[in-house]
């Protein structure tokens, strides 16, 4: 292990330590057309994460045209949240990462809705960063 992925697991131990939230991940197994239920192969993981809901602002094109030269106006008209947690490998030392439509709780904030997981990326260190979406959201 190079001195690098030491000082990286120490750092990610820290912010964890200084920010963390309490969250349940919830594997779960979905079949075409069907509802989705516990995966039965996978076992749920209680641990602790960094949650942040994140502003984004979408670009619009807008049909403003005064000619038939000018393209069309991109603006920035919608502005929305992308709520992610960062999550220690550690979590995940069994060999699964996290599947889009596992579900992620927060047991101990009353504030913070139930989410299903909507990718899971690797942040390139010691993390893994799970997109979610707010259950029951329009997309």
């Amino acid at each position: 292990m190079s001195v690098f992925d030491r000082l990286d697991r120490l750092a990610s131990r820290t912010v964890d330590r200084v920010n963390k939230i309490r969250f349940i991940l919830t594997p779960m197994a979905r079949t075409p057309n069907g509802r989705p239920s516990e995966d039965p192969g996978r076992e749920p993981v209680d641990g602790y994460g960094i949650f942040d809901s994140l502003s984004v602002e979408f670009g619009l094109q807008l049909g403003v045209r005064k000619s038939y030269r000018e393209g069309n106006d991109l603006r920035t008209n919608q502005v929305g949240r992308d709520p992610q947690i960062s999550v220690d490998r550690r979590y995940f030392s069994s060999g699964w990462i996290p599947k889009q439509g596992d579900v992620v709780s927060f047991p101990d904030n009353d504030d913070l809705p139930d989410f299903d997981v909507v990718s899971s990326e690797p942040d390139g260190l010691s993390r893994i960063v799970l997109r979610l979406l707010q259950q029951g959201a329009q997309t």
